[in-house]
């Protein structure tokens, strides 16, 4: 690693070399056709402490709240996105390509994971993990080239459920695990579905109900509240309720994420919850949603994911091996052929069914937690228990790498392939004017 900067170097100075560089690299790689969210990664991946090392690790640590604000932004973003009537015309459609991409991820991660390391442990947590898809990255993407269409819709539908349901199989996955590892691997079903005698299915499934149903709830309470608020300021200040709309959004997104996080809820699921019944309850307040997006969120959004880029571990990848690289590999396999059958299945317009699955390989926040938690939950357990947690905090993050990068681009693919880019349309126009 390279000295550059003096240790001593103010973290705001630090912060603002951060965005300016990522912003710079951003623009270069939207100059070439590359989606921007992957130069403000490789940005903050060439200033962290695998490259250069401006933004040490403590920094990161510091600015945990940028990444609660940002997920929270994003997740309110995404619910602005979500119209019940759109919705209903896709909800078929939705179901089965969330189930099947879901389902087709976990079976042929788990399969080569156990076929290659023998053990069902790894292979339920490794599989489950598989599940996560971030939204993060995806809509950035869907924003910068101001894709709106079916595909859209069910796009960012699918993205917001998916995360719920990997918090659920992988709380599952993770209770069957620990007693497999203190077993050896030796137990009946009887005894997996009453851990061994030491949880209870209902104690598997807790959790996981909790912080869905706790997070469903706290986003419809404050989603009611900031349409009450809204409307309130509209009735009586039209001329300025843009701006104070701004305000009060970012406020409450700040309450949501700080409650989120002491509730042990999900972030994105309750933004995006409160985002779903302000633009549900107010066609109007969707467009002050948009407002807020597009005032706070570039800075906000650039610095989140070059410090997610500053976190990524380049010296992790030569470790992964061949597990490593079977569930990079089988996962994004698994995710578009689940996708596809999906909507083969519900009977999805093929512009949907033909699409969506080239746009869920990206992975970011959900599966960097869900793989700290299993080396914390696994460490300890026996010596499997203690390589299990090893190879997942490996694993994960190393591969991660690769996925940040290839995923937006490919999301992109899919905006243009299923023909709802709309930024494209308006190069189109202005290049046959400038013919002219």
């Amino acid at each position: 690693m390279i000295e550059l900067f003096p240790k001593e170097l103010d973290f705001l100075a630090i912060v603002g070399l951060i965005i300016l560089g990522s912003f710079f690299v951003g623009h270069v790689f939207r100059r070439l056709g590359i989606p921007q969210v992957v130069g403000f990664i490789v940005a903050g991946t060439v200033l962290g402490p695998s490259v250069l090392g401006v933004v040490p690790q403590e920094l990161n640590d510091n600015l945990i709240f940028v990444t609660e604000l940002a997920l929270g932004l994003i997740g309110f973003e995404m619910g602005e996105h979500l119209r019940f009537g759109e919705l209903r015309k896709l909800g078929k459609s939705i179901v089965w390509i969330v189930i099947m991409q879901a389902l087709g991820a976990f079976a042929l991660v788990f399969a080569a994971v156990y076929w290659l390391t023998g053990s069902l442990a790894a292979a339920m947590v490794l599989a489950a993990i598989g599940m996560a898809t971030s939204p993060a990255a995806t809509l950035d993407v869907l924003n910068e080239y101001k894709a709106k269409g079916p595909m859209t819709t069910a796009l960012i539908a699918v993205v917001g459920i998916d995360d719920a349901l990997t918090l659920l199989v992988y709380s599952i996955a993770a209770a069957l695990a620990v007693p497999l590892l203190e077993n050896g691997g030796s137990l009946s079903l009887g005894s997996l579905l009453t851990g061994g005698g030491e949880i209870s299915l209902w104690e598997m499934l807790e959790f996981p109900l909790f912080e869905i149903g706790g997070s469903l709830l706290v986003g419809v309470a404050f989603g009611l509240f900031l349409t009450f608020v809204m409307n309130h300021l509209r009735a009586r200040h039209e001329d300025r309720h843009k701006h104070d709309a701004m305000v009060v959004s970012i406020a409450m997104i700040f309450v949501v994420a700080g409650l989120s996080h002491t509730l042990h809820l999900s972030v994105i699921l309750t933004a995006m919850t409160m985002g779903v019944v302000v633009v549900n309850r107010s066609e109007r307040n969707g467009h002050y949603i948009q407002f807020t997006i597009q005032q706070t969120g570039p800075v906000i959004y650039i610095l989140f994911f070059a410090l997610v880029g500053a976190g990524l571990r380049l010296d992790l990848l030569p470790e992964v091996g061949v597990v490593g690289l079977a569930y990079f590999v089988l996962r994004m396999v698994g995710k578009y052929v689940g996708s596809w059958f999906g909507g083969y299945i519900a009977g999805a317009m093929p512009v949907i069914r033909d699409n969506v699955g080239l746009a869920l390989f990206s992975q970011g926040g959900v599966a960097i937690g869900l793989a700290l938690a299993s080396a914390t939950r696994f460490a300890g357990v026996g010596t499997e228990g203690d390589d299990l947690a090893e190879m997942i905090a490996t694993l994960v993050p190393a591969t991660l790498f690769a996925v940040q990068l290839i995923g937006p681009l490919l999301v992109k693919v899919a905006v243009i392939r299923s023909g709802e880019c709309g930024k494209c349309d308006l190069e189109a126009v202005e290049l046959s004017g400038t013919a002219a």
